[in-house]
């Protein structure tokens, strides 16, 4: 099995508008058809030294490190990806209330 995380430090304040695009994007009917996907969850927490930072937890959990790649490199997973938000003046994608993003990768051992 094959694990992967994405661990998102949000302003409090925009918090549930990513949790309802992450809940909406990534449904059970959105995943079911694609291969070597197990299960999903989403997970959250207020930071206890910062209330006005909440850290979501992405996790999402695979059969082979080899389907979860894949996914990656599919038309799907591009466009439940894509950036909705304006450019900013830089020419970079702005993504409201979003402060960091880590993504970790793990095989299962046991």
């Amino acid at each position: 099995m094959f694990i992967v995380t994405n661990t998102i430090q949000t302003e409090t304040e925009h918090s549930q508008r990513i949790i309802q695009q992450f809940t909406a994007g990534h449904t059970k009917e959105s995943m079911e058809t694609v291969d070597g996907f197990l299960n999903f969850q989403l997970m959250h927490r207020l930071l206890p030294d910062n209330p006005e930072i909440t850290e979501l937890v992405v996790l999402s959990r695979w059969t082979s490190k080899e389907h979860q790649k894949n996914w990656v490199k599919s038309q799907s997973f591009k466009q439940m990806h894509q950036k909705k938000s304006s450019d900013n003046a830089t020419g970079e994608k702005k993504r409201p209330g979003i402060i960091s993003s880590t993504i970790a990768e793990y095989e299962v051992l046991t």
